[in-house]
């Protein structure tokens, strides 16, 4: 039996080793960078959570996918979206999995927890249909969690392993879109923009304190996108002079300020949090004609008048690579990994701060850096 329970602790050893060492290496450009990827978000970042949803919200159908290997997987986009390429920036050699999917072991590298039509409230979105929620988000991962430290043998430890992952936050869109501005919602009835945007961020604040206290640490936390120039919403609204909907974007604006004042009041607040803001209304400000981007102001997609999918079944445009927009709000691949590069390595230092993503994987954790030989200690004897 002694030697049984050796063996045991043996192997809880070599994996805990393998997990926090192998790190270390990162700044000489070995790949991945860190050892997981939590995220967390809507539909811009979803690949593929509402899938086995009752909700009216899931990319499900072609044309979705269809410049992605497996096709329609439940991104909003041809191919990649945000979540992907920032994957793929840090290294990751796979793409991270969606929550309740693959094998027993594929959450040690991450979660995708994202879903189409969640917000930071939990009415937001309630019309159409079923949704992960922030707050069903972060239940989601403590259920990750869990798993994480059976793996590896401990709470403690795993919370030093999960405090050198990151963690990529985007929440708010759909507060808007699918509450404060939707139909069958009385939000703006009962709040102002400015009422609105402060209930947004004391509740968001309170949300991303849980993450921490789950052992979250380098939090990247995406600002709101200009969701008055997306191509429906400007169709719904009418755009102004600046041919975008700028009440829409001032909102978002009153939302993305505050959001700024609370990321730096958690690392103030918070032992070894390192937040970051990732400023997504200045990167999605930028010049899209410079950047090769030929229509700006309509999806690739059939998109029905008023509506924002694409429409089941129908050819899309063939200049994919030209278009911003993919259907009547998300992006295109092209679009998509244009902006990730940018919030992985910053083009202007108010795209980011403190960090950029690139940046934040190298940031010194404390709590968790060199502790391998600690852990293994206390496991061997």
């Amino acid at each position: 039996m002694a030697s049984t329970g050796l063996k045991k602790w043996k192997i809880i050893l070599l994996s805990i080793l393998l997990a926090l060492s192998n790190w270390e290496h990162r700044a000489c450009g070995s790949s991945p960078q860190v050892p997981c990827l939590f995220i967390f978000g809507d539909s811009l970042f979803d690949n593929g959570n509402n899938m086995a949803l009752v909700t009216d919200v899931k990319a499900s159908y072609l044309p979705y996918g269809v410049d992605f290997p497996y096709g329609s997987t439940g991104r909003c986009s041809n191919g990649l979206n945000l979540a992907d390429v920032i994957a793929e920036q840090l290294g990751s050699e796979n793409h991270i999995p969606p929550f309740g999917t693959g094998d027993c072991r594929d959450f040690m590298n991450g979660v995708n927890y994202a879903s189409s039509g969640g917000g930071i409230l939990d009415m937001t979105g309630s019309l159409l249909g079923q949704r992960y929620t922030m707050d069903l988000q972060l239940y989601n991962h403590k259920i990750i969690e869990s798993r994480i430290a059976k793996e590896l043998g401990g709470a403690d430890v795993a919370k030093k392993y999960l405090g050198r992952c990151i963690y990529a936050v985007e929440m708010g869109y759909n507060d808007y879109l699918n509450n404060y501005y939707g139909e069958g919602y009385n939000s703006s009835k009962i709040y102002t923009p400015e009422q609105f945007a402060q209930l947004l961020v004391q509740t968001y604040e309170i949300q991303l304190e849980r993450l921490y206290k789950e052992g979250a640490r380098k939090i990247a936390v995406f600002g709101l996108i200009r969701i008055g120039c997306m191509p429906s919403y400007i169709q719904l609204f009418g755009a102004d002079e600046s041919s975008c909907v700028e009440k829409l974007n001032h909102a978002v604006q009153l939302f993305n300020n505050k959001l700024q004042k609370v990321t730096a009041k958690l690392n103030a607040n918070l032992t070894g949090a390192k937040f970051t803001y990732i400023n997504s209304y200045e990167i999605d400000s930028e010049n899209y004609t410079d950047l090769g981007f030929k229509i700006t102001d309509k999806g690739c997609c059939d998109v029905p008048t008023g509506k924002i999918p694409c429409a089941a079944l129908t050819y899309p445009c063939l200049n994919r690579d030209e278009h911003v927009y993919w259907d009547g709000a998300h992006y295109t691949e092209a679009r998509a990994r244009i902006f990730a590069k940018r919030a992985y390595k910053r083009q202007f230092p108010v795209d980011a701060y403190p960090y950029d993503i690139s940046e934040l994987a190298k940031v010194p954790n404390d709590e968790a850096d060199g502790c391998a030989v600690r852990v293994a200690v206390k496991y061997y004897d």
